[in-house]
């Protein structure tokens, strides 16, 4: 039966059907026919999002739309502009950066590239750029957005498997700018490959005024982070004094949100929130069946078995990972994956944060990866041509990714040094 319910998942996958359906009604089909009374699907769907943790998520999100709706976007664009621009590929090194900088803000690879998206692709195009290229730029720089905290993504997978918020927030610091700068490089090579212009060199005085202009969104992502890893707050209680903070940011000191806009971030936080729970919710239906017929056990006897070395068995996990992402969300994968893998990390001696890590920036690079990545939907909207055309210029940043997954999974420094610190 659960290979049969593994099998109907696939088949409504092909036909179209949402992830979170799909999981849903291939368990639900297998709860059925094994005759597993169907209170245990109520209590499965809700039972386990009953945490004070997942609070965080919903009051995260809500803090980033205040901050994109209050013209932060703008803010943030004209600190990297005055930083970069002058480089080979300006405004794809201004896009680049400008990700780094909404990922402290916004916590969302999407919002990301929907933000930043709108106002550098149009502009990219306007002074030559190839669209394909503004959109690859675009798409794969946002994945930053759930690397660098704060991170919804995180705040899931540190629940998931049991881990500290804080230490999670502290790991993704490091591989979040790397993959940031390694995406900034490459950039400025194809730039220089293609021809793209420079833009003029900015003046110091401009870097401060943006940055004045910036502070208060700047400070947001410091202020929340040290709460959290001082102990001051809870991650769900900082998310919850991030949305006064941006409301207050965005009301009187800027005084770019009003109340059409704040009811316009209040609906897309319903909207994505109840994406995300939806997910989750059925991601632990699906989940339950695997672990109760001992799938996870069983991949786990299958690696063991190939007689590999340890990396060699990370380098097939990381693989496996890499592959999946480009298939399926980041979410669903999460709750498949950590069950099967986490036990198998730990036996090889890896540090569960560490893993964490590893997983979480290697999920990402399915994001702006056909044929379901998100942030390259996005993208190729924005910049009005179809996805099939931005594969080539797609390529490179892939491979850069898949450079600082191998980074982060052989050098444990790079996740564990600055959590190590506090």
């Amino acid at each position: 039966m659960i290979w049969i319910m593994l099998a109907s998942f696939l088949v409504l996958i092909v036909l179209g059907v949402p992830i979170a359906f799909a999981m849903g009604a291939s368990a639900l089909m297998y709860i059925m026919v094994a005759g597993i009374p169907l209170e245990m699907v109520a209590q499965r769907f809700f039972s386990n999002t009953q945490s004070f943790a997942f609070l965080a998520i919903p009051f995260f999100i809500l803090a980033g739309n205040l901050m994109i709706y209050g013209n932060i976007a703008k803010r943030i664009i004209d600190v990297a502009d005055s930083m970069v621009r002058q480089l080979p590929g300006g405004l794809g090194c201004v896009s680049v950066v400008t990700s780094m900088g909404m990922a402290g803000v916004s916590g969302s690879s999407v919002a990301d590239a929907a933000s930043t998206g709108s106002v550098l692709i149009p502009e990219m195009k306007r002074k030559g750029y190839k669209p394909s290229f503004a959109a690859a730029i675009n798409a794969s720089s946002s994945v930053v957005g759930i690397i660098i905290p704060p991170s919804s993504t995180m705040i899931i997978i540190a629940w998931l498997a049991n881990l500290s918020v804080a230490k999670m927030f502290l790991a993704g610091v490091i591989p979040g700018i790397l993959i940031g700068l390694i995406y900034l490089i490459t950039t400025v090579l194809i730039s220089l490959k293609r021809g793209y212009p420079r833009e003029s060199k900015p003046s110091f005085m401009e870097f401060i005024i943006s940055i004045r202009r910036a502070f208060w969104a700047l400070l947001l992502p410091i202020l929340l982070i040290g709460a959290i890893v001082f102990g001051v707050a809870t991650a769900t209680e900082a998310a919850a004094l991030a949305v006064v903070y941006a409301l207050l940011v965005g009301v009187f000191v800027y005084r770019s949100l009003n109340g059409r806009n704040i009811l316009r971030s209040i609906r897309e936080t319903v909207h994505g929130t109840g994406i995300v729970m939806i997910t989750v919710c059925a991601s632990m239906i699906f989940t339950w069946v695997l672990i109760t017929e001992g799938i996870p056990r069983m991949i786990a006897d299958l690696l063991g078995s190939l007689g590999l070395p340890a990396w060699g068995l990370l380098l097939v996990i990381v693989g496996i990972m890499l592959i999946a992402g480009m298939i399926m969300e980041l979410v669903p994968n999460l709750f498949l994956f950590i069950p099967i893998f986490f036990p198998i990390a730990t036996e090889l001696g890896m540090d569960p944060i560490q893993f964490s890590i590893v997983m979480l920036v290697s999920l990402a690079l399915g994001m702006f990866t056909p044929p379901v990545g998100a942030t390259l939907f996005i993208s190729c909207f924005i910049a009005k041509i179809g996805i099939e055309r931005t594969i080539k210029d797609i390529f490179p940043y892939f491979i850069a990714g898949i450079i600082v997954v191998l980074l982060v999974t052989f050098i444990p420094a790079l996740t564990l040094w600055l959590p190590g610190l506090f």
